[in-house]
């Protein structure tokens, strides 16, 4: 199951807000952006059949040269919304990955092996919520549920504050 707040349309103000958030270093849409998916998740999802949020991780070096992880961001704020914890560095990026661009394969390439769960006690049979920022092909939210459920997580639903046409 993945669901998406908003359409990402490549003239819409929703790239130019996650722009702005993501790499114009605009933390504070965290609050807006956050909010939109709290209110959103009304027709689209259940949150009480979550038990936790797990917010897609970046690579170490890359959330140092951006100063945040967006996604964990978002999750703090629908976690707040919801009542419900999000499991910060459950989920590890282990391998730095080239910016995600091409087709399917192309991203399911990149993105193997990119995730390990630290900690498979946090996970094991939870319903987990993955949180990121944008849905394009769904390889990175791909791998990361399959490594949640391997971890032995019960359930792994995708929730993003966008998803691409």
């Amino acid at each position: 199951m993945a669901r998406a707040a908003a359409l990402y349309e490549a003239d819409g103000t929703m790239r130019q807000a996650i722009l702005l958030f993501k790499y114009g270093g605009r933390r504070t849409l965290a609050r807006y952006l956050g909010r939109l998916m709290v209110e959103g998740a009304g027709r689209l999802l259940d949150p009480s059949q979550f038990d936790l949020l797990i917010p897609v991780p970046l690579h170490p070096k890359r959330e140092r040269t951006r100063g945040f992880n967006q996604a964990a961001l978002l999750a703090k704020e629908i976690g707040t919304g919801w009542g419900l914890c999000v499991g910060h560095r459950v989920l590890h990026r282990v391998r730095a990955t080239e910016a995600q661009s091409g087709g399917r394969r192309e991203r399911e390439k990149n993105i193997k092996g990119a995730f390990a769960v630290a900690r498979p006690g946090r996970v094991k049979n939870m319903r987990l919520l993955l949180i990121d920022d944008v849905f394009t092909t769904g390889a990175t939210a791909s791998e990361c549920v399959k490594v949640l459920l391997a971890a032995g997580a019960a359930k792994v639903g995708v929730y993003t504050l966008a998803r691409v046409e």
